[in-house]
């Protein structure tokens, strides 16, 4: 009996550090829109996110990013102003930042897109 207990408690284990890995490792999409509703109110960003490679998005595109982890902070600047923000990625989901409403903080700014 405490060869089971121990071969069960261990098999437990093993899932949970299993789950945790790949909760916290999963690779998420995201995808950046510095499209505006005025096209001439458009600026050119560079998009910060630490750990990456600075992204420069030119007017009225868009932009594609993997990245991994749940949570991340990122850096939207804009003619040398910084404007900080966070992100969180719910399970097997990817998620699209509206420029124009996280700079203007007015609606929904982050929308969440499937992964899979």
């Amino acid at each position: 009996m405490k060869r089971i207990a121990t071969l069960l408690s261990f098999f437990i284990g093993v899932c949970f550090v299993s789950f945790i890995l790949f909760y916290t490792g999963q690779e998420h999409t995201l995808v950046i829109d510095n499209k505006y509703q005025e096209k001439t109110e458009s600026k050119n960003i560079v998009f910060k996110i630490s750990g990456q490679k600075d992204k420069k998005i030119s007017k009225n595109k868009k932009a594609v990013m993997e990245v991994k982890g749940i949570k991340h902070e990122f850096i939207v600047e804009i003619d040398g102003v910084s404007y900080p923000g966070e992100l969180k990625f719910p399970l097997n989901k990817g998620s699209e930042i509206l420029i124009e409403n996280f700079l203007s903080q007015k609606g929904e700014w982050i929308k969440s897109i499937p992964q899979y």
